[in-house]
């Protein structure tokens, strides 16, 4: 019976070669996307999920609120871990990582700069699974001057990753380490990165203050026994704070501050940390749902196609279901005969999809930044993709296989048969869903489109455009840094050069709380900060709104100055700079001036207030501006001065420009990937489109031939057959509307400066929809107005 239904599946799907291929392209796309999306949102779900006591880890966060401060934290300070394992027994392990920046590693006259350098517990070993091509993991990192290296780290040092356990690594050219392992490059899917590990005991080079309860730097956490109740012992957190910190940070009263300890679990760290200071480049969780709906839309924009097309084919199928009846078929059997066309389509399509996936999937990583892999091979995998197939199939086949299983064998053998106004009126439903699905679509691209073109070209108050970032990570190379400055500046080509320990479109700079005092009131400000020298402002090209900027005349400035900026002042709710002191090494001092705001990072980002204090010898980055027309003169110049000031020093640098676009690359992907799959819901449901009006002109050809024979002309039979499916399309256009710009305002939301939804943009996509829908139609359109009347007559 299996045999017989197949065989008779594939000659029809052979003797109706457009609508086979039709269909099959439609399922193709359909089944390319929604597997790649799937891919993409499965990867970003099971974020950790691969350690073996994933569902016992939890990272301690912090939410602190006191006066106009509003901090939320990924990080705590460095007793806490230890206090709580030493509190509470439902805490087994405790792990402190302190995340670190770029480091020099050298190995004789070979040097480069390792970047995500961690400083760690040894647990760390215990808490992830890491694994290991040298080394034992429980003796690792338990002596302060030790280092584990991955294997990348390894083979750049070394060029090899076995026979290294001893081997001495100078970091920073002052701290030598003794290489105690090695281990495999960490997975794409997990939350650390880093490129070497060091002990977290090692105080004198990471700067951990393990006793100082209100210093905020360790990202620390708790692995509970199998049976700990993390809820529970959030609820203790309270206590813990009164008992252990609120001395420290001068809350002894309880009543000042907000401090709340939230225990966030390891697996839900990727797609829930977004809100916490520094780690804005997480993964989002909209970012999921988004596109995970929109693999589903495409799926079932594509098993619409196939409901549409199997319905509007009914008449032209209902000769063969009334003999199948006359001669006893029974409806079941029917129903059986349908359903096996449908699931051999479907298998099909997914045999073609595969293919298809094989070649698209690198393309595919480089556009989300990802390494996915389908293992082909796998007998899970090919369940998997088999039982997906199969409830395509089914999904899409039940209801034309009842529908037309349904059909009265008197009616058709009679000849007078005729589809039902429901069945058209289903087809009609679908083709609406499909372009409200598609407008909607065309709408969040142009919104995408539009925001990170705004976020590209929006004035950041200062001018990022040929700024070199020179990295002086050696103390070596920051104690001649002023050296290198002044010998840069001696020639022309060079327009200005500026030393400071300043992140500018990175990494999240120091924090601290400055006391400011007005009209004898006290006002504490949690701010970033760092030192500048006097050309700062010029080199950035930073305004100065009031005051005056530091001076080399002034003696008072470089004993201790400070600039702020706007934001600062807004926050104190102060007229003038000059209405009050703020406190520098333990004076208080005037404030010198205020600057413009400018942006640290990207306009995901409210401009926060800033204190830039002066600090003539202090530095880690040297920005040099060049003239424009002549980067790559300046360049080879940079390097030769930078290489005579510091023979033994590798030559790192960026562009502050090239800096900033890449905060925006997570971004651009996400609008990539919804420009490419907005395309694929169009074009399938254009493939639908293009099939209905085919069936609908064959249809009505004998009208079409009626009509030329009385007189009319090719513009109005083509607006006659064309007129039914624009009339669907603008109904889509005023349900999309809505939708689409709910949806798009929601995703808005999470920047801090954003464009204006307007009212030309869904302008853009109803007509868009419209040419692209008229564009479909037409073909078919003229193809039957143009077609000779004698030809369609001839038989009646």
């Amino acid at each position: 019976m299996l045999s017989n239904y197949l065989k008779i599946a594939w000659r029809n799907l052979v003797r109706n070669k457009l609508y086979s291929a039709l269909t099959l392209l439609g399922l193709v796309s359909g089944m390319v996307g929604a597997i790649l999306l799937g891919l993409y949102a499965y990867d970003e779900l099971t974020f950790d999920g691969y350690h073996a006591r994933a569902a016992d880890i939890y990272r301690l966060n912090l939410h602190v609120k006191w006066g106009d401060n509003d901090l939320n934290l990924g990080v705590v300070s460095a007793p806490m871990g230890p206090a709580l394992q030493q509190e509470y027994p439902e805490v087994s392990h405790v792990l402190r990582v302190k995340p670190g920046h770029e480091i020099l590693f050298r190995i004789g006259e070979k040097a480069l700069y390792v970047k995500n350098v961690i400083y760690a517990d040894s647990t760390l070993f215990s808490f992830f699974d890491y694994s290991f091509l040298d080394g034992n993991p429980r003796l690792s990192l338990l002596k302060p001057n030790s280092v584990v290296l991955t294997q990348t780290l390894a083979m750049s040092l070394f060029g090899k990753t076995e026979g290294l356990l001893g081997k001495i690594v100078n970091v920073k050219d002052e701290h030598p380490l003794t290489v105690v392992g090695v281990i495999r490059d960490t997975p794409t899917n997990h939350h650390l990165k880093f490129g070497a590990i060091l002990p977290y005991s090692n105080t004198p080079l990471n700067g951990i203050q393990p006793d100082k309860w209100d210093n905020f730097g360790s990202a620390t956490y708790l692995m509970l026994h199998p049976n700990g109740d993390s809820q529970k012992l959030a609820r203790k957190m309270p206590a813990f704070y009164k008992k252990y910190i609120a001395r420290a940070i001068g809350d002894e009263t309880g009543k000042g501050v907000t401090f709340d300890i939230a225990l966030q679990p390891l697996t839900r760290m990727h797609l829930f940390s977004s809100h916490l200071m520094g780690e804005e480049n997480v993964g989002n969780m909209a970012y999921v749902y988004t596109f995970s709906a929109i693999g589903l839309f495409i799926l079932l924009i594509a098993i619409v196609n196939y409901i549409n097309l199997a319905t509007a084919r009914s008449a032209g199928r209902a000769r063969e279901i009334g003999i199948r009846k006359a001669v006893g078929s029974l409806r079941l059997q029917l129903v059986g005969q349908f359903l096996s066309e449908s699931i051999l389509l479907s298998l099909l399509a997914l045999v073609v999809s595969l293919l298809l996936l094989n070649g698209l999937l690198p393309l595919f990583n480089y556009v989300t930044d990802k390494t996915l892999t389908i293992d082909f091979w796998s007998i899970r995998t090919l369940g998997l993709l088999l039982g997906f197939s199969l409830v395509v199939g089914l999904v899409g086949g039940l209801y034309p296989a009842f529908v037309l299983s349904r059909f009265n064998p008197t009616a058709v053998l009679k000849g007078t048969f005729s589809t039902s106004g429901k069945g058209v009126f289903l087809r009609k439903s679908l083709v609406v869903l499909q372009f409200t699905i598609s407008i909607v679509m065309i709408v969040g691209t142009v919104v995408v489109y539009r925001q990170l073109q705004y976020m590209r070209h929006t004035q950041l108050g200062f001018n990022q455009e040929q700024v070199m970032v020179l990295s002086l990570k050696a103390p070596t190379a920051q104690r001649s840094a002023n050296v290198l400055k002044d010998r840069l500046l001696q020639n022309s080509i060079i327009k200005g050069a500026t030393l400071t320990d300043g992140s500018i479109g990175g990494e999240l700079n120091d924090k601290s709380t400055f006391d400011f005092y007005a009209s004898g009131k006290e006002q504490p400000v949690s701010t970033e900060y760092f030192s500048v020298d006097r050309d700062f402002l010029n080199v950035l090209q930073i305004k100065l709104k009031e005051g005056r900027n530091f001076s080399a005349d002034l003696a008072s400035d470089s004993t201790g100055a400070v600039l702020v900026n706007e934001a600062m002042l807004k926050r104190l709710g102060w007229k003038s700079f000059k209405d009050g002191l703020v406190e520098f090494d333990s004076k208080r001092i005037p404030i010198t001036g205020v600057i413009h705001d400018f942006h640290l990072r990207s306009l995901r980002n409210q401009i926060e207030p800033l204190v830039l204090v002066t600090h003539a010898d202090r530095g880690d980055k040297l920005f040099v501006r060049v003239a424009a027309q002549q980067i790559p003169d300046a360049l080879a110049y940079v390097s030769t001065v930078y290489k005579q000031v510091n023979p033994n020093q590798p030559f790192e640098y960026t562009f502050l420009d090239q800096t900033f676009a890449q905060q925006y690359r997570s971004d651009e992907r996400q609008g990539n990937l919804f420009l490419a799959f907005s395309g694929l819901a169009i074009f399938i449901a254009c493939l639908g489109l293009f099939g209905l009006a085919t069936f609908t002109a064959e249809q009505r050809t004998k009208e079409v031939g009626v009509r030329k024979v009385l007189g009319a002309s090719v513009t109005s039979l083509v607006t006659l057959l064309s007129k039914d499916f624009l009339k669907l399309v603008f109904i889509a256009i005023v349900l999309a509307i809505p939708i689409a710009w709910y949806i798009m305002s929601r995703w808005l939301g999470e920047f801090a400066y954003k464009i204006n939804i307007e009212w030309w943009m869904f302008v853009v996509a109803a007509l868009l929809a419209i040419g692209i829908a008229l564009l479909t139609v037409s073909f078919q359109s003229i193809k039957a107005a143009l077609m000779n009347p004698v030809n369609s007559l001839r038989s009646e």
